[in-house]
């Protein structure tokens, strides 16, 4: 655009020109042509060194995040399968061979005794707890009224074949309904089973007793296993090293699977702690778990 003999150049993209220029006076008469050269530098975001390395962010960005996925995929495969490794083991643990040995010795033993009506009535809970242990087991949650009823069944069978050598009470907050909670299968069973073989059967004695309860707390809620019987700090001089080496076992178990729910329930912490009673009798384990959304299956 010429405008009182200023030339406008504007939008032009980046490159060499050259402009032809010629003038005249106002008798007509033109000049010689003129040559200039313009050269239009090109905006940093047009260097080709900026396309080179844009490219390459792209790439490297594409490489990291494809790379980040495969780990992320692979570690889901170790966690899931960790977790069925972990479920299973609690499963051996609950229908471990003596524990199946020992509840049919009793059963023999009623028969042998002609008490039919007490070797049916264990024939009838054993059956029933395996049930309810391998219908939980495909599983990685379960509704509560199943899972406590599983674990009455274990406490009762285990209080008959110690020929009810202690009481046991199972009580459940009002807040919660046990037929819409969902609980890990089988979590809370090791507690149970070892606050009866190491805890209360070990030194028996009158008043023994096992109580185990479920409470609501603000954010999720708490089951408690707590008994009267020697205390976990004396475990060791009642039963020696290889009582400690199981029971230390079963809650490592236990630890390992709350540290797989926090896994899988971010923000939603899990906890368990154990602790002697008062003045050191008995000992109380408590797990505390936030509410399950959804059941999901150890397939998925």
């Amino acid at each position: 655009q010429v405008d009182n003999g200023n030339i406008a150049l504007g939008s032009m993209p980046h490159g060499e020109y050259v402009l032809y220029i010629k003038g005249c006076n106002n008798d007509e008469v033109f000049s010689l042509e003129e040559k200039l050269i313009i050269t239009v530098l090109p905006f940093w975001y047009e260097e080709k060194w900026f396309m080179i390395l844009c490219i390459a962010t792209v790439g490297i960005t594409i490489f990291l995040l494809v790379r980040r996925r495969i780990a992320f995929i692979r570690n889901q495969f170790l966690f899931k399968q960790k977790l069925s490794e972990s479920e299973l083991k609690a499963i051996r643990a609950q229908m471990n061979p003596h524990f199946i040995f020992n509840v049919l010795n009793s059963i023999e033993s009623y028969v042998m005794d002609n008490e039919k009506r007490k070797a049916s009535r264990l024939i009838q809970k054993f059956a029933a707890l395996s049930r309810l242990i391998l219908e939980n087991s495909t599983k990685a949650l379960v509704s509560g009224d199943k899972e406590w009823k599983a674990l009455m069944l274990y406490t009762e069978l285990e209080a008959m074949r110690y020929d009810d050598a202690f009481s046991y009470t199972f009580t459940v907050d009002e807040a919660i309904q046990l037929r819409t909670l969902l609980l890990p299968p089988m979590l809370i069973q090791p507690l149970i089973e070892n606050a009866i073989l190491h805890g209360l059967i070990i030194e028996p004695k009158a008043g023994a007793y096992l109580a185990v309860a479920l409470q609501k707390r603000e954010d999720g809620f708490c089951i408690t296993v707590e008994d009267n019987g020697i205390g976990i700090g004396n475990i060791a001089k009642s039963r020696g090293t290889s009582s400690v080496k199981e029971l230390s076992l079963g809650l490592a178990s236990i630890k390992e699977r709350i540290e797989m729910i926090n896994h899988q329930q971010p923000g939603r912490k899990a906890s368990f702690t154990i602790r002697p009673g008062i003045d050191g009798r008995g000992t109380i384990a408590t797990i505390c778990l936030p509410f399950f959304r959804q059941q999901v299956s150890l397939d998925d």
